[in-house]
């Protein structure tokens, strides 16, 4: 086993490679490991560049990207390589696909979770699962959705707490447990954050924590839970981005972060999720379209007005009319090619598994807007007691017409699954039939239950029961064959 932690990143496009995160113990420098790689038993040439990320002092930690490119690119649909890593005459292997750029007939299959609770995964389940569902589905990347750490739960701080040595403690706990890391390492990872990147409803107020309670500490705590999130997930993306979108072709995905930039609420509805320069980035993106679209939220589209327990989107009324209208303009055919082009969304957050769909004004468009949710991975304890269901009606005003939308998600016809069991969706991508002479593209989405068991430990417990969690079962299917 190498001295150095190794989480693989997005890879890059084109089929042209990897990013590979490394962390190594202390505040110094350090070099990185060396890479060979290999497809079928045979050495593959690639080159290798590293960056050292700026130290975090208080961390106890530095880490650093290394970008290994193969000199040949991989074919559009993809294929996997083993990358061995050796390090202080220490290696280790791995087995990744590099980022199909093309739905062939061989297929595109990824994963997607949320809301990962270690306390409740001290035995692994979580990585057991996901290394059974790289088995029987041989995904090639992962979407991460938020809450890939709870720094806020178990709740430890206490007034006078340095906001990174707080922080740091926690993303150590998680990054530092070799079961979670190899659940990670399972296949490549892109990935958006929510709130317990940084605290329950971030950036509200929260009454069992302190250091919220002013604008002064909010900042102060905020910003290095955000210098730590920057560290440990931000720099996987793509361009070391927030938000971003990548092409297989002709899906394009829009990874948006609805989290980081969020504006505290206000009573009238005007405060802002995004920033201006995102809201950009998706509009374009949507105008852009020339098949289906995958909107990733890290908190649902179809979800009730919150509170100040925690708030939705929906109570950000003008930004959530405004992300409506960019889904409304595409099914409408607003776009480069003046084709109504379906989006799917995928989500996490609300610690139910759910998959429903909103239909609305566009009769021509079968399953109107379909949600998938995967969440959570390692329910929090406590946790939800049942399912959280959508509202039945959603009013948009103003939509894309400039007039009003109601949308309506029939319980009985248009919401086919929620659980509250510990669960990882896949979604599968194959050439579709065409329709009217336009090709379509046949996805297939499965949610998987994960076993688990809750386990009461104390956070600074060093030594976690070891186990090899159990077996899975497949909760759901759905075929949707979109344009």
């Amino acid at each position: 086993m190498m001295d150095l932690w190794i989480v693989p990143g997005a890879p890059l496009p084109k089929g042209r490679g990897w990013v590979i995160w490394c962390s190594s113990k202390g505040e110094g420098t350090f070099q990185p490991p060396e890479v060979k790689v290999r497809k079928q038993g045979a050495t593959v040439a690639c080159h290798t560049e590293w960056q050292l990320l700026p130290k975090v002092p208080g961390l106890q930690r530095r880490i650093g990207l290394l970008t290994a490119t193969l000199a040949t690119p991989a074919p559009p649909e993809a294929a996997q390589f083993q990358l061995t890593l050796s390090h202080r005459n220490h290696s280790q292997d791995f087995h990744w696909s590099t980022l199909p750029y093309q739905v062939s007939a061989k297929g595109v299959t990824m994963l997607f979770a949320s809301c990962f609770w270690q306390n409740n995964d001290r035995d692994g389940y979580y990585r057991a699962g996901l290394k059974e569902l790289q088995r029987l589905s041989n995904p090639q990347f992962k979407l991460l959705i938020g809450d890939q750490v709870y720094l806020d739960w178990p709740n430890d701080w206490d007034l006078g707490d340095d906001a990174i040595e707080l922080f740091s403690k926690r993303y150590r706990q998680y990054w530092g447990d070799t079961f979670y890391r190899e659940a990670l390492q399972t296949c490549p990872n892109f990935v958006t954050c929510d709130d317990h990147e940084y605290w329950n409803d971030y950036p509200e107020k929260q009454v069992h924590l302190p250091q919220t309670w002013d604008a002064t500490n909010r900042n102060k705590y905020g910003r290095g839970a955000d210098d730590l999130y920057t560290q440990f997930q931000v720099c996987l993306n793509p361009n070391q981005a927030r938000w971003y979108d990548f092409t297989i072709d002709p899906v394009s995905f829009f990874v948006a972060d609805t989290r980081s930039e969020r504006e505290r609420c206000n009573d009238k509805g005007t405060s802002h999720v995004m920033s201006e320069e995102q809201w950009s980035a998706l509009e374009t993106w949507q105008a852009q379209l020339t098949g289906p679209g995958v909107l990733v939220l890290g908190q649902p589209l179809f979800q009730k007005d919150g509170d100040f327990r925690d708030h939705s989107l929906s109570n950000f009324r003008e930004d959530y009319a405004r992300l409506w209208r960019v889904v409304e303009r595409s099914l409408a055919g607003e776009n480069v090619e003046q084709t109504p082009h379906d989006i799917l969304i995928l989500s996490g957050d609300i610690h139910t598994g759910r998959y429903a769909e909103a239909h609305g004004p566009f009769p021509d468009a079968p399953y109107g807007v379909p949600e998938f949710i995967a969440s959570p991975a390692a329910m929090i304890h406590p946790g939800n007691d049942k399912p959280e269901a959508p509202p039945e009606n959603i009013t948009i005003r103003p939509n894309a017409q400039g007039g009003k939308s109601v949308w309506r998600i029939d319980p009985q016809n248009h919401l086919e699954i929620m659980t509250i069991q510990n669960n990882v969706g896949v979604m599968k991508m194959f050439p579709g039939t065409q329709v009217g002479g336009k090709p379509r593209v046949r996805f297939i989405l499965e949610l998987w239950r994960l076993p688990a068991q809750i386990i009461q430990l104390d956070w600074d417990e060093e030594a976690p029961p070891q186990g090899l969690g159990g077996p899975l079962k497949q909760l759901f299917t759905k075929e949707l064959l979109l344009r």
